[in-house]
């Protein structure tokens, strides 16, 4: 995927397991959640080779601080994960950024992943 300075949304592979109350748009790469509470939001990235570039959750389109890794060396995985207080009709999605570049994730699923867990 080509990764843009301001940022460039990650695709999630399609065959995944949500659970009621989430759904993810068309392009799967943008999760809503339904209803309002506190969840804990943990994702991961694969690359096949080290870039120097960042990753981070964007929440309702916004970037979430807590969960941003701007390394200042090359890096070819990525994770983070954070506990946020969401609105019900929020949306989650992983964006790498910082770079021109072409990001290749690691194949057969491994490449990315987004784990979101209601815990309120």
């Amino acid at each position: 995927m080509a990764v843009v300075l301001a940022g460039t949304l990650v695709p999630l592979p399609s065959a995944q397991n949500i659970g009621p109350g989430i759904t993810i748009n068309v392009a799967n790469d943008t999760f809503t959640v339904s209803t309002a509470g506190r969840y804990y939001i943990t994702y991961q990235v694969n690359l096949t080779g080290g870039l120097l570039l960042g990753s981070r959750l964007l929440i309702n389109g916004t970037a979430n601080v807590a969960s941003t890794i701007t390394p200042v060396l090359t890096l070819s995985s990525f994770n983070n994960d954070v506990i946020l207080t969401l609105a019900a009709g929020s949306t989650i999605s992983l964006q790498l950024f910082g770079i021109l570049a072409v990001a290749t994730l690691i194949n057969n699923g491994a490449g990315a992943a987004v784990t979101i867990i209601r815990l309120s």
